[in-house]
């Protein structure tokens, strides 16, 4: 695949999971209604768990907002992307289709066209992975898995962050840029593993990313640090 389609389809099949991360930071926010997910208990190292920044509401929060992008999603997929790459499929899809079936055909024409618009070979034949239509049109617990695994990473790297004796809010590269994209790749395998090409761009783009989001929310003082 050419660069920037491959870059476009890497971050739609990760948007789940950018917005668990971002909104969980929202929605952890306050203390009314809120408790730290390790209800202020050390680890055996007699330091915290994770700390007071990760919350109940900001997990259960994150994981909401993440697995209803992955809903809409798949309605946007189905209803928008699909039937518009299935319309600007390459020429010689249309003259296989036409010298297999025939101009009068048309009942015949039709379940053949759906027949392959659902299985690998259309997209073989556009110049797409042939898993694409699970990266349009995910499911909705597909984007679940992207977001609860996106916050599970993020969890993990404040446990392993607490173990090395950094305190909140102290910059750990590439762990704080790594730790949540990782997590959601890995629960996303559970029911998808997308072509290894969209896995190197988000390991390799997503720092950048993570980091001009946090200087923005810095900025909007959302954020108490810029990293």
């Amino acid at each position: 695949m050419d660069l920037l389609p491959t870059i476009i389809l890497a971050f739609w099949f990760i948007l789940p999971a950018y917005a668990a991360n971002g909104l969980a930071v929202v929605f952890g926010r306050g203390h009314r209604l809120n408790l730290p997910l390790d209800f202020g208990h050390n680890f055996i190292d007699k330091r915290r768990i994770f700390g007071d920044g990760k919350t109940v509401r900001g997990l259960i929060g994150g994981a909401a907002f993440g697995t209803l992008i992955g809903a809409l999603q798949l309605i946007s997929g189905e209803q928008i992307a699909l039937p518009w790459i299935s319309s600007n499929a390459p020429i010689g899809f249309w003259v296989i289709l036409a010298y297999t079936l025939g101009a009068s055909q048309i009942t015949l024409y039709f379940l053949i066209y759906q027949w392959l618009f659902s299985t690998p070979l259309f997209f073989i034949l556009m110049g797409l992975p042939t898993n694409s239509r699970a990266i349009f049109a995910p499911t909705t617990f597909h984007g679940f898995l992207l977001s609860f695994g996106a916050l599970i990473g993020d969890l993990i790297g404040s446990f392993i962050k607490r173990r090395l004796n950094l305190e909140r809010g102290q910059p750990a590269p590439p762990l704080d840029q790594l730790d949540f994209i990782t997590g959601a790749l890995v629960f996303s395998f559970i029911v998808f593993i997308p072509p290894l090409e969209i896995i190197i761009i988000l390991l390799v783009l997503t720092p950048v990313i993570h980091l001009t989001a946090n200087i923005v929310g810095y900025k909007l003082r959302l954020k108490k640090e810029p990293w």
